[in-house]
């Protein structure tokens, strides 16, 4: 399966049959038979949205027959929708690329008055294997050219959109000497679609005599969720009592994920302990999901039982997590959702504010007739508590900007500034450590990982839906 379609993978249930179950029907609707038609796609739009979105008692009784699919869903949409999809798995271009799973990078674009055009790319984080990486290129490093291009602000989102809709881009390398700024020879990255092992860095780090463990977590993939359990046991087995959790690029990914995480962290909770609340429309109701039944519907692999984890869980008093701008969707969900067990100090920047969810709604009947596939908003996240409301995005206890010291550290390292705030209090001498150097402003021209937090959604199961 394509990286840049892994983000709408969910356990489903055909659309007809949940609504079945819920209205007690007796029968299967008839399927409709012929040519499909526009008419038969908007209904079926509209018929699911009814049932399904959150603000289903403010849409039309009646569907447009004639308007293009993508146009209508659009149409349905509240004001206050930033992101419910649709999209046809046939037809790449119904939905985005992304920049890391294209060319292997994720960067932004700031204002340097000493680069050519007066500002520059500044490459946050490199995909291993990718050719990006194969090129040498590395966190930390600048470039100043997009296709032959000097970079400027009045620029700077164009070439960094057009990247995502050719076959391959030319970047001019940089590096920054003071206030010098030295161009090398371009490198041409061809266009892909790019795999990820969503835990790029992990470590154990001794501060005061404590085992501090860190990890880089990338995306919550159930295909990785035995690594990650191992990884935790390796933390376990050296003692470690401090955990620094860093997310600050992490678009969120499978509950699944984010609840087996949470309980290889969080102390006091056992397999009924509650994990997620959602509330949706009159239909879905409100409902409480038990780290178990989290657990039970993964989107990769086998199922991973609670008591299974028990070797490798930390119960941890605190926990460090590290986020940014595009810490979104499952990854704001873990942040939220562990604050009823343990103490989250959260460094970083605001995370991006997605505290709603959605099902993935598709056509299984067999033979299929609608070929699209959507994602309508349906419930806001809470966690046990019933807090949430994170629209906004959820505010750091202390907040750093990372693109304020320049150049960027390797991921992991003690010099990085966010980092080292976490090691500063594990510590207990309350500074930040490591030579810095502010560069001011640090306002983005453009941020290649805006797409993907633009575009990523919490989705449960259908199966956790059903009353």
């Amino acid at each position: 399966m394509p990286q840049y379609n892994r983000l709408y993978r969910v356990l489903s249930v055909p659309v007809w049959l949940l609504l079945m179950a819920a209205c007690t029907k007796d029968k299967t609707p008839p399927t409709p038979t012929g040519p499909v038609t526009q008419k038969e796609i908007n209904n079926w739009i509209l018929d699911s949205m009814h049932y399904f979105y959150l603000w289903s008692d403010q849409l039309p009784g009646k569907a447009e027959e004639q308007t293009e699919t993508q146009a209508f869903f659009n149409k349905l949409k509240n004001p206050a929708d930033r992101f419910s999809i649709i999209y046809n798995p046939e037809v790449p271009e119904t939905y985005p690329r992304y920049m890391l799973f294209t060319y292997g990078i994720d960067f932004s674009i700031i204002n340097w008055p000493t680069a050519p055009g007066g500002a520059i790319g500044v490459i946050k984080l490199v995909l291993p294997g990718s050719t990006a990486g194969f090129s040498g290129l590395k966190r930390g490093d600048y470039f100043t050219r997009i296709n032959g291009q000097a970079i400027s602000s009045s620029n700077a989102g164009t070439l960094g959109e057009n990247m995502l809709q050719q076959q391959s881009v030319s970047l001019t390398p940089a590096t920054v000497q003071g206030n010098t700024v030295t161009e090398g020879t371009a490198l041409t990255l061809p266009a892909g679609n790019i795999a990820e092992d969503p835990v790029h860095n992990h470590s154990i780090l001794t501060v005061n005599g404590k085992k501090v463990a860190y990890l880089f977590y990338n995306y919550f993939n159930d295909a990785y969720n035995l690594p990650l359990t191992g990884i935790f046991q390796q933390f376990k087995d050296a003692g470690v009592s401090e955990l620094i959790l860093d997310l600050r690029y992490n678009p969120g990914g499978s509950v699944t994920a984010s609840a087996l995480l949470s309980a290889l962290i969080a102390p006091g909770i056992n397999e009924q302990s509650g994990f997620v609340r959602y509330t949706g429309n009159k239909y879905m109701g409100q409902r409480t999901i038990s780290f178990q039944s989290a657990l039970s519907v993964p989107e990769a692999g086998a199922p991973v039982s609670f008591s299974s984890l028990s070797p490798t869980r930390l119960s941890l008093p605190r926990v460090f997590i590290l986020s940014g701008h595009e810490t979104t969707s499952a990854a704001e969900l873990t942040i939220n959702n562990l604050r009823p067990y343990t103490n989250v100090v959260q460094i970083g920047e605001p995370t991006y504010g997605k505290d709603k969810g959605a099902i993935i709604i598709s056509d299984l009947r067999t033979p299929k007739r609608i070929p699209w596939t959507m994602l309508p908003i349906t419930y806001y996240l809470a966690n046990v508590k019933g807090e949430g409301g994170y629209t906004q995005g959820i505010t750091p206890l202390y907040t750093i900007d990372e693109l304020s010291t320049q150049p960027l550290s390797p991921l992991g390292s003690t010099r990085d500034p966010l980092i080292a705030k976490a090691i500063s209090i594990i510590s207990g001498n309350g500074r930040i450590t490591g030579e810095t150097h502010p560069v001011s402003p640090t306002l983005r021209l453009y941020d290649a990982g805006k797409r993907m937090a633009d575009g990523n959604i919490v989705t449960l199961p259908a199966s956790l839906l059903r009353k």
